[in-house]
């Protein structure tokens, strides 16, 4: 072999293995710039929430306080009216969520099995009705509300955020029970099982990694909701932990950003501590709606 082949087998060999680096590395590098960009604004929260108000307005900023302080986070679990929000921004958001599955999953159950005339354009039809901004639709039901001595009722935001959510997780329900075979069901129709007995104790239990994921998603949405009870619950007994966000950030006294961030955090915790202790649920029901039974 002459010297000019063995200078190109070399070269061959090289790149080569350049390629199986950049193959190894590229994509890893990728995720790592994106995990950082993401988050990026998660850790300057953090770091915000840990220095004092002086520190945190100082310019330049600091990317980490110079001394850590939990003084804000005392600040907010201390406050006057936190547990009050607190438990406000649970009953919202569970109850709301609660009705929503009950209501969803048996007209989920309708659209998947029963062949309605119409039923593309009802199902596109309660699809375009979570489409409608919420913002066109509070003076009517304020309206309501207030002729039915519904105003700052706990019962009236859970209907009203159940009815937001409800159109959505029918489409979600529906697909998770499309991927259920029906040969299922009629197994146990042949047992001697009814259509509600069918639905109860054999479609639910296979579609609850489906529910689970509905549920968080729906939940998310209802905890994060601050229009909703800034107009209809204006009361401070009423609001939740979103309102009073807000109302730190419209404070005439100007705002204090260590300790809206602490504040932010603190709100956040919850939903997202549930969302990772039930991520497996929420992984394998996103999962099972992409497949056809």
């Amino acid at each position: 072999m002459s010297a000019a082949s063995q200078a190109t087998a070399g070269l061959t060999r090289s790149n080569k293995g350049l390629r199986r680096w950049l193959s190894a590395r590229v994509p890893m590098t990728v995720s790592i710039v994106i995990t950082l960009l993401v988050l990026a604004p998660l850790i300057w929260a953090i770091s915000t929430a840990l220095k004092s108000e002086v520190e945190a307005v100082a310019y330049p900023p600091a990317f980490w306080p110079s001394q850590i302080t939990f003084e804000n986070f005392a600040r907010v679990l201390n406050g006057q009216n936190f547990l009050t929000e607190l438990w406000n921004s649970v009953c919202y958001s569970f109850g709301g969520v609660f009705l929503s599955i009950l209501v969803s999953a048996p007209a989920a159950y309708a659209a998947a099995r029963f062949d309605i005339r119409g039923k593309t354009a009802l199902l596109l039809l309660i699809l375009g009705s979570s489409m409608i901004p919420t913002v066109a639709l509070l003076v009517p039901i304020f309206g309501i509300l207030e002729k039915f001595g519904m105003v700052n009722s706990a019962l009236a935001i859970i209907v009203i955020e159940a009815a937001r959510t409800a159109p959505q997780n029918i489409w979600f329900i529906r697909s998770f029970i499309e991927a259920v075979p029906k040969e299922i069901e009629e197994a146990a129709f042949i047992d001697g099982a009814t259509r509600r007995q069918t639905f109860f104790t054999v479609v639910l239990p296979l579609i609850k990694p489906g529910l689970a994921a509905t549920s968080i998603l729906s939940l998310i949405t209802v905890w994060n909701d601050y229009l909703t009870v800034a107009v209809f619950a204006p009361e401070s007994s009423s609001r939740t932990l979103q309102v009073a966000i807000v109302n730190q950030v419209l404070d005439s006294n100007g705002i204090s950003w260590s300790y809206m961030m602490a504040f932010v955090l603190v709100a956040s915790a919850p939903v997202v501590t549930i969302f990772l202790a039930s991520q497996r649920w929420f992984v394998s029901g996103l999962m099972a709606g992409g497949v056809k039974g």
